[in-house]
This record gives structure tokens, sequence and C-alpha cells, in this order.
């Protein structure tokens, strides 16, 4: 007799708990925790927030650490409590850093000693949040995640409703300022269901987890689809070669889910195939195309791994489209066929489907788009093209169903998988002083650095008799900018090329 049907995510979390108590749930630098342990420590957290956080249901809470155990542990708590994990990029730069801890609204911030300085930087006096809690604090602040976790309250797990908001994952759009997504429970479970099929995962792997947790494929795919599965997650601190090769042979990891960057990286050089990573079956890369010559090489070195790329975004609730490995070289700049429950079409400008093979805007439908943005109700409405959610991203159907991307309308520059918005960048160079325009483009990258797939470009033009060099521009962009969004390249020019209405030529500055 079948169970009962699951219609949030703290149900597929009670599920595993009660039936794979002693597998490990999650493990890091040397430090597992199985379903039981986790339960516990996550348990003793939500409790916190209820009692001496006050946190409701329904509330959020910002989450800005790295990638390690407690972020795994603050996850579960935040859901487990019917809260709303308010996932924030630990990497941002101040300014960044502080829209987005305001956005969110939440009265609680979680962090980790890591990055406690970066992301205090970015309080601000009119900000909601009132208690900072700590994992491994370099400075003592309302609450030390370790202490909070081995409390004793009692606790019982929230029921949330099926449509009840689960998680607010950041994203930049065209405007330049991070916009939060809201996934609800619903919208999960149907991303868990996709990623069984997209990566044929199952309760026996062990994967890894080496993108930013704060991503959507760990938020929507990698943490939530574990718990479904009672299956283990292997947590990278960084993107650490050897780090990660070590990692891949001692957990014996199975699937590996991230950017072709990462891949490109693995595949540099031959001692990838002197190690024991047979238990490995599954690689799957996203963000950009990987370049035929990686594919070949992982090929060459891992000949029992499936290679697939898959394709989605933050507002399509994670992945919509799957690349078998069989089409990998084939199909090597395709990302392949969307999922069964998916609709994608190419629309033209008046919003007539085009033909295979014709260029046109990628639409979703609305039934795969996340329901709206965080303090932003009308924001997405205006994405929309009756039922169809267009995404800025150019692209086309071939004949025999393949989707190809071109190319984004939205002025994004993809650096490793990382979306940078030109925009963001122009904001803070046109700041300095001496700077009179600037223009930031992406442009192919080659050589050593070809892994990264495109490079952050500033055109800019100076002020007469202004002195600005490359550092000058770099060290203001590094101070307030993310490490990926800081141009490689800098170009000083007389004028930036305009048509004849005035608006810069950016094809003409690559």
């Amino acid at each position: 007799m079948p169970g009962p049907e699951m219609t949030n995510v703290v149900q597929y979390w009670r599920n595993s708990v009660s039936r794979y108590p002693g597998k490990t749930a999650a493990l890091s630098e040397g430090r597992r925790l199985s379903y039981a342990e986790a339960d516990r420590l996550s348990a003793n957290l939500a409790a916190a927030l209820r009692d001496l956080y006050h946190v409701e249901a329904g509330s959020p809470v910002a989450i800005a650490m790295p990638n390690c155990l407690e972020y795994f542990l603050a996850y579960w708590a935040v859901i487990r409590a019917g809260a709303v994990v308010a996932a924030v990029n630990c990497r941002l730069g101040e300014d960044e850093m502080r829209h987005v801890l305001s956005d969110t609204g939440a009265r609680v911030l979680i962090t980790h000693g890591r990055v406690q300085d970066g992301v205090e930087a970015g309080l601000s006096d009119e900000d909601e949040i009132e208690h900072v809690l700590v994992a491994d604090p370099r400075q003592q602040r309302d609450g030390d995640l370790a202490e909070l976790c081995e409390g004793t309250a009692e606790f019982e797990d929230a029921a949330p409703a099926t449509d009840a908001l689960a998680v607010i994952a950041y994203t930049s759009g065209t405007t330049g300022k991070p916009k939060g997504a809201m996934m609800r429970h619903c919208d999960l479970l149907f991303n868990v269901k996709n990623c069984l099929i997209a990566h044929s995962f199952r309760h026996e792997d062990v994967h890894m987890v080496a993108l930013p947790m704060f991503h959507c494929t760990a938020l929507y795919s990698l943490l939530p689809s574990s718990a479904f599965l009672g299956s283990t997650l292997a947590i990278a601190p960084r993107p650490d070669r050897e780090e990660l090769i070590e990692l891949l042979e001692a957990e014996r990891v199975t699937t590996f889910l991230g950017p072709p960057t990462l891949f490109a990286m693995l595949a540099m050089g031959d001692d990838l195939a002197e190690r024991d990573i047979s238990a490995l079956r599954v690689i799957a890369y996203a963000g950009s195309p990987m370049h035929p010559d990686t594919i070949r090489r992982l090929r060459e070195l891992l000949p029992h791994v499936a290679l697939r790329n898959f394709f989605g975004l933050t507002e399509t609730t994670s992945v919509t489209h799957v690349l078998p490995g069989e089409d990998a070289l084939g199909h090597a700049d395709s990302v392949g066929k969307p999922l069964p429950e998916v609709r994608a079409v190419v629309m033209d400008e008046g919003g007539a489907i085009v033909a295979p093979g014709e260029t046109g805007e990628l639409c979703i439908h609305r039934d795969n788009v996340i329901p709206g943005y965080w303090n932003q109700p009308d924001r997405l409405a205006r994405e929309f093209r009756g039922e169809w959610f267009r995404t800025g991203d150019l692209a086309h159907i071939d004949e025999d169903g393949y989707l190809y991307v071109h190319g984004r309308e939205k002025d994004v520059i993809i650096v490793g998988g990382e979306n940078v918005v030109a925009g963001e960048v122009e904001r803070v160079i046109a700041e300095i002083e001496g700077v009179r325009e600037v223009a930031v483009v992406g442009v192919e990258a080659t050589g050593i650095r070809a892994y990264l797939g495109e490079l952050v470009k500033a055109v800019v033009v100076t002020e007469d008799g202004a002195e600005l060099s490359e550092r000058d521009v770099k060290r203001v962009c590094i101070q307030r900018l993310a490490s990926y969004q800081v141009p490689q390249v800098i170009e000083f020019r007389d004028s930036l090329p305009r048509n004849p209405a005035g608006k810069v030529l950016k094809r003409e500055l690559k």
C-alpha cells in the first residue's frame, strides 16, 4: 500500500530520517553527520530560531555562508521551522551585500566566521536584522551556531502548506540589482522530480557539492533531492582541484554537478586517471557550453562517466532542459531538450513561435516559473507575454528538437558559470574619480583561462587630464564587487563607438 503523498520538503526530511537514521546525510572537511545527528542538531537550531529569536512561520531568515556543514544544518533548521531560507551570496561586494540583506527583510542573519567581516560590512542601521548568528565566529555576536545546535528545547516540525514559500534565491537582472526569486514547497517538489529524471539520482548516491550552496542548483536541487532519496552530500569548502580529487576518491562520490570551469580544471592533468574515481557515474554541467576538447579529455580520463549538459534559470524552478551524454559531442553547443513536464518555445518579437532553426527569444510556460520576486509583486508580470515567460535568452530549436542558446538580451556575461551584469560593473567604475564614461562587455577567454568561457572587459574613457591606471580601476572594483565581477581586461580609449542614436556599440568593443 503506498505511503501518504508528500506535499512539502519537511516531509522529505522526516521520511529519510525515519528510514535511514544511521546513514550519512552530509560530510565536509573530515566531519560527517548521520541523518539522525543532523535531525537532532537542526531541530535544536530550529527551536532556538523559534524560542530565542522569535522567528515565525513564513518569515525570512538570511543565510550568508560559504560551503560547510553548518550551511546544511541552517538550511534544514529554517525549513523545518516553517520559515523561509533567504540565501545570500557571501561573496558579494559591500554595496550589493547591503542591498540584498536589506531586501530580505530578515530579522535573523546566519553567517560563518570565514566570511563574517565581509558580510557584516553590508549591514546597515536601516536593516531589520536584529540578530547575527555565527558559525566558527571570529568575533562573538548574538549566538554561536555550535552552541545553538546543541540546545535541548522540545521541537516539532512545522507542516507548511504546499504553496507556502520555502526559499528566496537572489539573481541579477536587467536593473543590475539582485532580485529575490521566490520558490514554494510545491516548486521544490517539482524540481526534485525533474532532477531525478535529468541526473538519474539514486538513494545510494554521494553527491558532490562544489558549487556555492547559495546557488539555485544547491538550494533547489541537491539539498531537497538528497533529503527525498536519503542520499549523501559531500560538501567541498572550496573549488580546489586537489581537494576535489581527494574527495571524489575518498568518499566514493557518484554525481558531480557544476559549471564547466570545474570540469575543465579537473581535466587539466593526467593524475585524474591514476586515482580511483570508479564510483563517479554522472558529471552534469550548466552555465555555459562545455568545450568539446574538455568533453573529449574527460571521456579519455573517465570513460565510465556519463556527461550531461543541463539548463535552467533561477526563475524557472531550476532545471528545464538536459542534453544526454550520447549527444555531448554531436550537439556540444546545445543545452538539450525540455524535460517531460516543461513547455518551452522560441518566439519572435511579435510573439509568434518561430520555425525550427530560426533565432528568437526563449520563452518558458507560466506553469514552470516561480510565482514572483520578493518585495516586487508586479515585477515578474512584466516579463510575461501572455502565458509565456520571456527569459531574455536568444536561442533556436533545430529540426530534432535540440535547444541552442546564443546569448542574452539582458547584457549578462557568464564567467565560469557566474552571471555578471555589465551594468553593475559599469556603475562602480563610473563612480571612480576621473572616469568620463565606461562600457563593459564579455570577451572570449583564451589560453590558460579558456575554461572560464568569458572574461569581463571594461573600456574606460577618462576625463581630460585624469591619470588613471589599470591598477586604480581594479583596486576599486575589488573593494566593491564580487571577485568574478572584477574586470580581467581593462582598456583605455579616447571615446566609445556609438550609433547615430547615441547608443554605445558594444559589439565594436570586443
